[in-house]
């Protein structure tokens, strides 16, 4: 989870977790400065795989290691 925590901190987000299986969490990544609404996400701890917003048409965002996207993903 350790990139989830770190995209959080570059986003100036904090993690509201709302459940747990396997490998996934989600929740909502809630932003104080900007006044923007809550944000739901599904994360994949394994494949370090951030989906943000609700459905499954969204392609993920690929994390790496210290919670940067990587060039090619969707933002």
């Amino acid at each position: 989870m350790g990139p989830l925590v770190y995209y959080c901190r570059w986003q100036g987000a904090k993690l509201r977790l709302q459940g747990r299986e396997g490998d996934w969490v989600w929740g909502f990544l809630v932003f104080d400065d900007d006044g923007r609404p809550p944000e739901p996400f599904r994360y994949n701890g394994e494949l370090w795989q951030l989906y943000l917003g609700e459905g499954e048409e969204r392609p993920p965002l690929q994390l790496d290691e210290m919670g940067v996207v990587l060039p090619g993903s969707q933002e």
